[in-house]
């Protein structure tokens, strides 16, 4: 005699840090930007919306400060348990900070992708593999236990008043601190200040 049969399978999308940035380029170029650069909380919002956004559409039900995190998207079942992303915004250009607190906690927590967004006077770029902030990837390196497949991903808007111009540049750091330009964007934008 066969009873019911009942099969589970889970799909979840686990994007990779340049596919990771494209769906953030394409989600954060169609959103209302806030009115000044200067007020920081709307952007944390902004940003947080934006990664929620691409999150659900992934598949993930974001989920806000667990583990003091800013942001999380986890797969949860009984025989599956892991977090795929975890995000931390920072509305800073003090790179100690960002080290001491924000890329510390992602350093701390098993995640595949591990996303910091901040905002510095110039961009975190990469050249013959060194970073235009060195010390970002010497913090990475510190970290003593790592698992093999996590990603970090460091994104920074900068705000070129000049321009009128928002330009967003990303770059991913494997876990031996190698680094790996993603590309960058810009959009137009003027600060009510």
């Amino acid at each position: 005699m066969v009873g019911k049969v009942i099969e589970k399978a889970y799909r979840y999308t686990i994007p990779t840090p340049l596919e990771l940035f494209r769906l953030f380029q394409e989600t954060f170029s169609k959103t209302i930007l806030p009115d000044s650069w200067q007020v920081s909380e709307p952007w944390t919002k902004t940003v947080l919306g934006v990664f929620g956004q691409i999150g659900r559409s992934l598949g993930y039900i974001p989920r806000k400060e667990y583990l003091r995190l800013d942001q999380t998207w986890e797969i949860r079942h009984p025989d599956i348990s892991t977090i795929v992303l975890a995000l931390e915004c920072e509305n800073t250009d003090r790179v100690q900070e960002i080290l001491d607190d924000e890329l510390q906690k992602l350093l701390d927590v098993k995640a595949l992708l591990k996303v910091l967004v901040f905002y510095p006077f110039i961009p975190v770029t990469m050249e013959k593999e060194e970073s235009s902030f060195p010390e970002i990837q010497e913090k990475i390196l510190s970290a003593k236990i790592k698992n093999p497949d996590e990603r970090y991903i460091i994104i920074t808007p900068v705000y070129v008043k000049l321009e009128s111009i928002i330009e967003v540049t990303a770059c991913s750091f494997d876990l031996e601190g190698k680094g790996e330009e993603l590309g960058s964007f810009q959009i137009k934008y003027t600060s009510k200040e």
